[in-house]
């Protein structure tokens, strides 16, 4: 829909809503790219490149054009109204250069930006109602946790607003607005009670594959990720590795953790995830599928809480096998050991490649006693 609204105290604004209807001349003198299939465009600026999504309202006026939330776009124009109506209004005290003017011009040629144009929308700042967010767990780190636990409890305890930073959250399609940074504040505010709002600052991203892709982003850069909610995060980005591990993991019929704490752990659930992304590289899916397959046979009951240090010999089995390896041997000689027995092999050895090869010798020696013993019979 395109309009267009004049005013004794401005030039004329002209608006253009994304809803499938044309694409008017002067939004097209914008664009920087072609109509994807989700129907959304990139169109330049004044700030720099931005995003047009299904519903946004692109506002030209000067000569330039702004994408925004419908919501946003009589602020925009207000902007206008007042700055059209002081006239020319420097930026800063003794500063030359006007508010919608172009920057003074170089001798020999116009002046050039050194840094690139930002990506994404700007974003707004809101107080929003605590019971309006909320988190996506298909990468959002777990809080269920012990140090997840006492950090809320010590934000509740000691709220400060001076220290609540905005909450970096999600203006999804369907109204919803996630957590992408933010959410121990946002529970420790809700276990509190007398706090109804937080500051969030509100993007609007392409999708939640989008979203997971800034939080890896903003989580790297501030702090390390431990390996599961690396993985998760990963996945929900669609990234191959990851979904890769997930087929291989799913196949042989067990799941990977949400925690690394090992006492929460399910039967059937693991968390050595970064040594399966290692052996798939080394060694192949072949390998590694065998060996989280023959893991999962031997172990169906009980929570794998030497899984890594399992997996790490099975794969020098697999990869490695010695002359008289009998595959159908291998089963029942894991299950001679249960976990109390694998403690027992691998407590005096130091570092996860010395346990692997504990555990690896131990299987070779069994299956040869089981061999013997067939013989022998």
């Amino acid at each position: 829909m395109d309009s267009q609204t004049q005013s004794p105290m401005m030039f004329d604004v002209q608006t253009w809503v994304n809803d499938g209807s044309p694409i008017p001349e002067w939004v097209r003198s914008h664009m920087t790219g072609e109509i994807c299939s989700n129907g959304t465009f990139m169109m330049g600026t004044p700030v720099g490149s931005a995003r047009v999504h299904v519903g946004n309202v692109v506002v030209g006026h000067l000569g330039e054009a702004w994408a925004r939330a419908p919501e946003e776009v009589p602020e925009l124009v207000a902007g206008f109204t007042t700055c059209d109506s002081r006239g020319v209004t420097s930026i800063g005290p003794g500063k030359a250069t006007q508010f919608g003017s172009k920057g003074k011009r170089k001798r020999g040629g116009e002046r050039k930006m050194p840094f690139r144009p930002p990506h994404g929308i700007m974003p707004s700042i809101e107080w929003v109602h605590l019971e309006d967010l909320s988190v996506d767990p298909s990468y959002q780190r777990s809080i269920d946790n012990e140090g997840s636990r006492r950090l809320i409890a010590s934000i509740a305890a000691n709220f400060d607003w001076r220290l609540c930073s905005p909450l970096i959250v999600s203006r999804r399609s369907d109204g919803k607005k996630v957590i992408i940074d933010g959410q121990h504040r946002w529970a420790a505010a809700t276990r509190r009670g007398d706090l109804l709002q937080l500051p969030c600052c509100l993007f609007s991203y392409e999708s939640p594959e989008e979203e997971a892709r800034m939080f890896i982003v903003a989580n790297r850069v501030r702090k390390p990720m431990n390996r599961l909610d690396d993985f998760y995060a990963a996945l929900a980005a669609a990234d191959e590795d990851a979904l890769e591990i997930r087929r291989l993991v799913t196949e042989a019929g067990l799941s990977v953790a949400r925690s690394t704490s090992s006492v929460s752990w399910k039967p059937g659930e693991i968390a050595f995830t970064a040594s399966i992304a290692t052996a798939i590289r080394r060694h192949g899916d072949a390998v590694v599928s065998a060996s989280l397959t023959s893991l999962a046979e031997a172990y169906p009951d009980q929570s794998l809480i030497h899984g890594a240090s399992v997996f790490g010999a099975l794969v020098k089995l697999f990869s490695n096998p010695p002359e008289d390896f009998d595959p159908d041997c291998l089963v029942p000689a894991m299950r001679r050991f249960d976990m109390a027995g694998l403690t027992e092999i691998v407590k005096d050895q130091k570092g996860g490649e010395s346990r692997a090869l504990a555990l690896h010798l131990a299987l070779v020696e069994t299956m040869a006693e089981m061999q013997n013993e067939t013989l022998a019979a």
